[in-house]
């Protein structure tokens, strides 16, 4: 059989180029920054980004700079079939958002992010709504807190050196001091806090879900800042308490 070259597409080598280079970039890259770095002239970056960011494989972040969508996360999950996890919690959010009529998710980690892989909507009019394939830093979301606070120092070192803190609101952390302080405070009280960190006048709280002595998600729920008061959080951390012990229950008996 004779061998047969393969003729390169150059927009399918572009695009690829273009989602590689932000797989590895510690921060989001502006448009400016991927002409630069893969010498595509800026008018064909413009519809290539456009086009990407459409389909969600790209998120604009403060609309100048460009990290990995959520559809990078729904296409791996196919090369992942034994991953179920989703569908082990998926009775537990059921309850959970029933008993406070807020939004809640199931969070595993993705490298330095969180991804939401299970999700169900509360039914007042002012809701939040997370998507399945979502993804946001460790530091912006309740349910990065968490994680970060069950991990060992030398995991944590490495991570403070090569994380890039991105600005999504006013109250995004932006050093390493403030962010210790909050991985501090989530060991002491068991929860993951955030107050509009990541997503303007929304407040969440996450409880850690383990297998064992290792974390595998987070349960987190989303609340509109002006639904969110004491009352409310003492609520739903007792409602994550209770979810949380039957969604290792779950794990440990299923998985």
């Amino acid at each position: 059989m004779k061998k047969t070259s393969v003729r390169k597409v150059k927009s399918a080598d572009r695009t690829l180029d273009l989602l590689e280079l932000l797989a590895h970039a510690p921060a989001a890259m502006s448009a400016a920054a991927l002409s630069d770095a893969l010498g595509i002239p800026k008018s064909s970056l413009f519809h290539l980004v456009g086009t990407l960011t459409e389909r969600r494989y790209l998120t604009l972040v403060d609309g100048k700079a460009y990290r990995l969508g959520p559809m990078i996360a729904e296409l791996a999950r196919g090369v992942e079939p034994d991953r179920h996890l989703a569908r082990l919690v998926e009775p537990v959010l059921e309850e959970l958002c029933a008993a406070i009529n807020e939004s809640c998710a199931f969070n595993v980690q993705r490298g330095d992010d969180v991804e939401v892989v299970a999700t169900r909507a509360g039914r007042q009019a002012l809701t939040y709504t997370m998507q399945v394939g979502d993804l946001a830093p460790l530091y912006a979301v309740s349910g990065g807190k968490i994680m970060l606070a069950y991990k060992d120092q030398a995991w944590l070192d490495g991570y403070l050196k090569r994380v890039r803190f991105e600005k999504f609101t006013p109250n995004t952390i932006q050093s390493h001091e403030r962010l210790l302080r909050e991985i501090e405070r989530a060991r002491v009280e068991g929860f993951g806090f955030v107050e509009e960190e990541f997503t303007h006048g929304i407040v969440g709280i996450a409880a850690a879900v383990r297998q064992g002595d290792s974390v595998v998600g987070a349960l987190n729920v989303a609340v509109p800042s002006p639904r969110f008061d004491s009352q409310k959080a003492s609520q739903i951390r007792q409602q994550l308490r209770g979810a949380v012990s039957r969604a290792e229950a779950l794990i440990a008996r299923l998985r």
